[in-house]
């Protein structure tokens, strides 16, 4: 950085080249630009941007059930935000040095309230049958409580479903699949929302058994 003082430019601002100029206490400041800014890439940072570039590839896919997830935004993060900070250190296993997301482990949904227990889930070509047991909600579950079934297919598809709970602690939720698509799931949670919509419980990953 460097201050010029030239009656000749006067006020000087905005940028030429690599050069930026601005006017500060009457002063001409004047902060230059690297041509080949630094982009190192370490095995660290390249395992950081790869995290960062699954999970953006990944909200961009779920966004309509992300923001059904990430409700608990007291810190007033957006659900990009909330999901990527869930998942950046847990969602992902090293194979051959590289972290690879593994849709197990990933959060599509987190909160404060319990988790569902996922009790059966089966695959037939109508659809998913998901069958769970909400003990652990009690006793501050409302009637007005739904649970919410998400899918998504291998080609890209989504399917969601929400149910009310009611003041039932068992039951099943049905995730109906479109023709032909009974072998091409690619991922299947589960998850419960308030009724006032203000909070969610962590997502549960549901095994699909055919």
């Amino acid at each position: 950085m460097s201050i010029a003082e030239s009656p000749i430019f006067g006020h000087m601002s905005k940028s030429m080249a690599n050069f930026t100029v601005y006017t500060l206490n009457g002063k001409n400041i004047v902060r230059s630009k690297a041509f080949m800014p630094k982009d190192p890439k370490s095995k660290k940072q390249l395992a950081v941007r790869s995290r960062i570039a699954a999970l953006g590839k990944q909200y961009r896919m779920l966004s309509p059930i992300l923001c059904l997830g990430f409700p608990e935004n007291s810190d007033n993060k957006t659900p990009q935000n909330m999901f990527v900070a869930a998942n950046f250190s847990t969602a992902f296993e090293l194979l051959d040095e590289q972290p690879v997301l593994q849709y197990p482990l990933m959060l599509i949904s987190k909160g404060s309230l319990p988790e569902l227990s996922v009790t059966d889930a089966a695959l037939d070509a109508q659809g998913i049958t998901i069958s769970y047991d909400a003990t652990a909600l009690l006793p501050e579950m409302t009637g007005f409580d739904e649970i919410i079934a998400f899918a998504m297919m291998k080609n890209g598809a989504l399917h969601i479903v929400k149910q009310i709970l009611g003041f039932v602690t068992t039951g099943s939720v049905f995730l109906k699949l479109k023709d032909k698509e009974d072998e091409e799931v690619a991922c299947c949670y589960v998850f419960v929302r308030s009724g006032d919509g203000k909070k969610s419980s962590n997502s549960v990953f549901v095994e699909v058994n055919t």
